[in-house]
């Protein structure tokens, strides 16, 4: 198995990929990786790492895509980027089983999903992150940007796509599934809601446990949240918020005080805890479920520790067969755009 690796996407491209995705094959067995960038830089890189040279190749790449660019615009212009030739080397060579980015959201998604395939049957791919929960566990919040504008059936499909990932990869045995919502009772939502609210009570192959609302996301009382694009980036951008200014918030309080800064000797295991439950780093990337082969989207400000879990997890997923056992639920839910 090949995992290719985009390692000029990202804000500390392209030496932490490299080093992340090294860490990665020096952990784990059973795959081999492809570095895509410039091949010059990369080689320099590699030469003060020790590792398996059997197991790792370099694709030359001249060109790089940012976030400042239009991604459909640029995938068509930049044909020489490193995540076009990503794509492509995952599209066409058999052995390519997944591919790991941390570079530009909308130029990892388009160039998938133009460039690449879908899962027979998806109407539309998901961007699917896991985020840590009140419970221990971790909720899955799809879809987070893939898809602005969606239909109800869509949603169906990615609660459907999202419980595969949960029971098969999390080991929760029968995922809840949410639909995200602005109330809880049914009849609450918009028209796109309310449509999908009545398929998903339908649809016998998910547990739906009926609407929640975004402040409940974390709550560990639900295993998969359905939204469309917009929606899901939103509460997913608004709780990233939140957490980020609680810590910010409660670090500068305890500075502030003498008897803060004593008390705070005593929780600094409880403080750790916290720290490592909510720590991005220690859990790999967002998935973008519907796609044939594995696509792992890392965090763009990602170094070495967190490039190197996504690494893990596109390996993982990919030895998993997920993509087969989506389309094996899908096929059974028969579903029509």
């Amino acid at each position: 198995m090949k995992i290719i690796i985009d390692v000029y996407g990202g804000d500390h491209s392209p030496h932490e990929m490299v080093k992340g995705a090294i860490e990665a094959i020096n952990e784990k067995e059973g795959f081999d990786i492809v570095l895509v960038g410039k091949e010059g830089e990369i080689n320099s890189i590699l030469q003060n790492e020790t590792y398996d040279k059997t197991r790792v190749m370099v694709e030359n790449a001249t060109e790089v895509i940012t976030c400042e660019e239009s991604p459909t615009e640029a995938i068509r212009v930049k044909k020489d980027s490193s995540i076009v030739r990503a794509v492509k080397i995952l599209k066409e060579d058999e052995n390519a089983k997944a591919l790991v980015s941390a570079g530009s959201t909308g130029a990892v998604l388009s160039a998938s999903v133009i460039l690449s395939r879908r899962i027979k049957g998806v109407f539309r791919p998901a961007l699917a992150p896991c985020l840590p929960n009140m419970k221990d566990g971790e909720t899955m919040l799809l879809d987070c940007g893939a898809n602005v504008d969606c239909k109800a059936n869509w949603l169906v499909q990615f609660a459907i796509m999202g419980s595969v990932y949960m029971r098969e990869v999390k080991g929760v045995k029968n995922p809840r599934v949410a639909l995200l919502s602005n109330g809880t009772e049914d009849e609450k939502g918009c028209a796109l809601t309310l449509e999908a609210f009545e398929l998903l009570k339908k649809e016998k192959s998910i547990n739906f446990v009926g609407n929640m609302e975004a402040r409940e996301i974390l709550s560990g009382d639900y295993d998969v949240v359905v939204a469309d694009g917009f929606s899901g980036n939103v509460a997913l951008k608004a709780t990233e918020g939140a957490v980020k200014v609680i810590l910010k918030t409660l670090k500068t309080e305890i500075m502030n005080s003498f008897m803060a800064k004593v008390g705070a000797l005593f929780m600094k295991k409880t403080f750790s805890s916290l720290k490592n439950k909510l720590d991005y780093n220690k859990r790999g990337g967002a998935v973008l479920l519907g796609m044939e082969k594995t696509v792992v989207k890392a965090h763009g400000s990602s170094k070495a520790e967190a490039f190197k879990c996504a690494v893990l997890q596109a390996y993982n997923n990919s030895a998993l067969s997920l993509s087969d056992k989506i389309s094996q639920a899908l096929a059974l839910s028969g579903g029509e755009e």
